[in-house]
C-alpha cells in the first residue's frame, strides 16, 4: 500500500508540475515575449527609418488609466526637432492604446 501511495503522489506531482510549464510557456509567449512588443510598436512608427533603436528602447511596465501597460520610447536622430516616440501598449490587445506627442528634446 505505501509504495502504491508514494506513486500516485509522485504522479500527481509530475502532473501537476506538466501542468506548471505548459501553463508559464502559454503566458510567456501571450505577454512577455518582447518580440511582440517590438513588433507593435515598430509597426505603429510606419517602421520610420529615423529610430534608432527599435531593437532596444526604454520599457516600461506602468499602471495607467485603470491598467497595466507597456511603455515604449523610440529615440530618433529627429529627436532634438520632433521629439522620439513614446507608446502604450495594452499586453491583452498587443495594440498601441494611448501616445504621447512627440516633443523636442534637448538642445
Amino acid at each position: 500500500m505505501s509504495i502504491s501511495r508514494h506513486r500516485r503522489r509522485l504522479l500527481i506531482l509530475a502532473l501537476a508540475l506538466i501542468v506548471f510549464f505548459v501553463a508559464y510557456s502559454y503566458i510567456y509567449r501571450s505577454f512577455i515575449d518582447t518580440d511582440k512588443y517590438l513588433q507593435v510598436a515598430w509597426e505603429h512608427t510606419g517602421r520610420d527609418p529615423h529610430v534608432l533603436n527599435w531593437r532596444e528602447p526604454a520599457v516600461q511596465v506602468i499602471f495607467r488609466d485603470g491598467r497595466i501597460l507597456v511603455h515604449m520610447i523610440y529615440h530618433t536622430d529627429q529627436d532634438r526637432e520632433i521629439g522620439p516616440y513614446s507608446f502604450y501598449i495594452d499586453p491583452f490587445k498587443m495594440a498601441v492604446v494611448a501616445e504621447d506627442p512627440r516633443q523636442p528634446i534637448g538642445n
